[in-house]
């Protein structure tokens, strides 16, 4: 009887650890899932919308708005800072998921930071061995956007999978068809303005539904338990 009894308590105290987790997420992964989707859905609008209505010969100044992107980290560490002091346990599987999205930041600051650093020796060499080349100057970030949805689908699909919540999971696999379909455009023209609307629908399928969907459920069965 006693062993019956010390197994169910076991079984008892996996399902806490399992409820722990998934509540760790809908008490914190919604705010940072709405802010970050609502930046990137707001600034990926705003520079479709510049791309299709400035003069040619500066509409690719829009891109300029991506800049203050970095103005946006304080804001996400105050956050972070603030749900970490909410939530008294942190579980193994909330530490896995911080690395898998501070891997993805880490990759995209990289991936953008060499580009930034190829044109700038591209455009110096272009300049001196053949003005005018403007191929080489920009093609490669045609790339850009296809990446970053295929890293944003792989950190979606990987959280919504550890959290079993369903919409983080769609969400990821949107992405992945986004970046896909991206793929097979980079000869269109207008091609820098369709990546862009496809980066705010793949952000509002991607993160701004789910969040709104992870707050609810937390409004619900988190904050009254």
């Amino acid at each position: 009887m006693e062993n019956l009894l010390t197994e169910k308590e076991s079984l008892d105290l996996i399902g806490q650890m399992i409820n722990t987790a998934k509540n760790n997420l809908q008490k914190g992964t919604a705010k940072i899932i709405l802010f970050w989707g609502y930046l990137v859905a707001g600034f990926s609008l705003a520079t479709w919308v510049l791309l299709e209505n400035l003069p040619h010969e500066t509409r690719y100044h829009a891109f300029y708005l991506w800049f203050l992107m970095v103005a946006a980290y304080p804001f996400h560490y105050m956050l972070v800072k603030k749900i970490d002091r909410e939530n008294r346990v942190r579980t193994y599987i909330d530490g896995l998921m911080n690395r898998v999205w501070i891997g993805f930041t880490i990759s995209i600051l990289v991936v953008v930071s060499g580009m930034l650093i190829d044109s700038l020796i591209v455009n110096t060499v272009a300049e001196a061995v053949k003005p005018g080349h403007e191929f080489v100057r920009w093609f490669h970030w045609l790339l850009l956007v296809p990446f970053m949805l295929c890293l944003y689908g792989f950190a979606l699909f990987v959280s919504g999978k550890a959290y079993e919540f369903k919409p983080l999971t769609l969400g990821g696999i949107f992405c992945f068809a986004a970046s896909f379909v991206l793929l097979f455009s980079l000869h269109k023209t207008g091609v820098y303005g369709v990546q862009m609307f496809a980066l705010f629908i793949s952000a509002v399928a991607g993160f701004v539904i789910p969040g709104h969907l992870l707050n609810r459920k937390e409004k619900k069965y988190v904050q009254g338990s």
